[in-house]
């Protein structure tokens, strides 16, 4: 019987050493570039303006009637939040803006004999619910896939130096407002993003990030803070 008290002893002795090293162990392990539990705030810029790329693509075939067109670009902020499900799996929200301002020229002038030119400004904001998921996640690196689908509000203003009037007839169909633009309309519509992204990690709590895919700018960067 004594036998088989010290045997027990020395069973649970192990059993109970054995978890204090797993768990000594674990807490020795770095935590993950994304880790579950955490939230992440990022806030980034983007490079390469989709707004800009299209508006130049459509520039001959739309704009005929412009004498003169110039663009220039609307800088795309974005920030985000997640929260990590897991260390794979993120929900959170997408916050962006951006747009272009086209400067045109008519070949014609004003009643005060001066020629007439103006500024199209285009700008758009979203809040869109994002979901992630982290296909490689390691100590340093991680990579992920989002899509995101909410909300998107369009704005278009138009200002011109034509004291006559308060429309300015542009040689472009928009559809629901014909040929004329009024001042400025804002247009609701449904806004989405699918993008790919890649986050370096330069602290247990600062990365830096970057995305491409399609979104209010082809490629985007900037940092990323978890806690």
């Amino acid at each position: 019987m004594m036998k088989i008290k010290v045997v027990c002893s020395l069973f649970f002795l192990l059993c109970f050493g054995n978890i204090l090293a797993q768990d000594k162990a674990s807490t020795a392990l770095p935590m993950s570039a994304f880790t579950k539990g955490n939230t992440y705030i990022s806030g980034g810029y983007g490079l390469i303006n989709a707004n800009f790329m299209l508006a130049r693509t459509l520039e001959k075939s739309l704009m005929n009637g412009w004498d003169q067109v110039n663009f220039s670009k609307v800088p795309n902020i974005y920030a985000k939040g997640e929260y990590a499900l897991s260390n794979h799996v993120g929900l959170g929200l997408n916050v962006a803006t951006g747009g272009l301002i086209a400067h045109v020229a008519i070949d014609s002038v004003n009643n005060q004999n001066v020629r007439i030119a103006g500024d199209l400004t285009y700008r758009s904001w979203s809040a869109l619910a994002r979901i992630n998921y982290h296909a490689l996640n390691s100590e340093k690196w991680d990579l992920y896939l989002g899509v995101g689908v909410g909300f998107r509000m369009n704005t278009v203003k138009v200002t011109s130096n034509d004291p006559i009037t308060d429309r300015w007839d542009f040689p472009v169909n928009l559809g629901i407002v014909e040929r004329k633009i009024p001042n400025s309309i804002a247009i609701p519509s449904l806004g989405a993003d699918l993008t790919m992204g890649l986050a370096y990690q330069l602290s247990p709590s600062v990365s830096l990030y970057t995305e491409a895919g399609i979104a209010k700018s082809a490629l985007q960067a900037g940092l990323r803070v978890g806690f």
